[in-house]
């Protein structure tokens, strides 16, 4: 589990496991698989930190890569998969 702090102060345990999506919108909004929604005082990027702290501690290795050679190869599968070249 990963903590984060509601808007009012009110620190957290999330499953990082059940998190379907985190927008920023520009508040953070974690979106939970069950579909609950947490306004968050984090960053995006500051949970997306946090879930791979907790993952690698699990598995060795990362939930969400951040690397730029990953990135690329990732916008490069989407584009490829709705067919634009």
């Amino acid at each position: 589990m990963i903590e984060i702090t509601r808007m009012d102060g009110r620190m957290i345990l999330v499953n990082e496991n059940l998190i379907e999506t985190v927008e920023s919108t520009p508040d953070t909004v974690v979106i939970m698989a069950n579909g609950r929604k947490f306004i968050v005082q984090e960053s995006l990027p500051e949970v997306m930190k946090r879930c791979n702290e907790r993952w690698d501690l699990q598995t060795g290795g990362p939930l969400v890569s951040t690397s730029e050679s990953v990135i690329k190869s990732r916008v490069q599968d989407a584009v490829h998969n709705i067919g634009y070249k």
